[in-house]
């Protein structure tokens, strides 16, 4: 027998998640995201000008479907100053729960683009996306 969580308690489990203080910052290392990873397995970027960003619950739109989605309402943009003081490269995003730094999920940047390394004016652009869905 599977396990079916009705769409109705899909929104209630992404409302509670998102409703919440966190923030999004960017990563630095040659990691990518596993189930099991933690927030030990991301090196947070420096320098260049780099400041993670508040992620605000009223800034979600949350459409209640299969599955539950919820997208920010703005691109997050970070604009570069200049070269990052390290690691010096970007792989991908990270979203921390504010309360106890707690690691809610990561998301590593498409390959093509890897690794990047900011200069003045470049710019790292992500829309934050989040979703729930139940598994049968």
């Amino acid at each position: 027998m599977s396990l079916v969580v009705p769409d109705t308690q899909e929104l209630i489990v992404i409302n509670d998640r998102l409703n919440r203080a966190l923030t999004i910052r960017i990563y630095g290392n040659d990691y990518t995201p596993t189930g099991s990873s933690t927030v030990a397995a991301f090196t947070e970027i420096t320098g260049g000008g780099y400041v993670a960003k508040p992620l605000t619950f009223a800034n979600w739109t949350i459409t209640s479907g299969d599955p539950t989605q919820a997208t920010y309402h703005t691109t997050q943009i970070w604009t570069f100053t200049g070269a990052l003081g390290g690691p010096g490269t970007a792989y991908g995003y990270y979203v921390t729960q504010n309360s106890d730094g707690a690691l809610l999920w990561a998301e590593r940047f498409p390959s093509g683009s890897l690794p990047f390394s900011p200069i003045a004016g470049s710019q790292i652009r992500i829309l934050p996306r989040y979703s729930v869905q139940s598994q049968a």
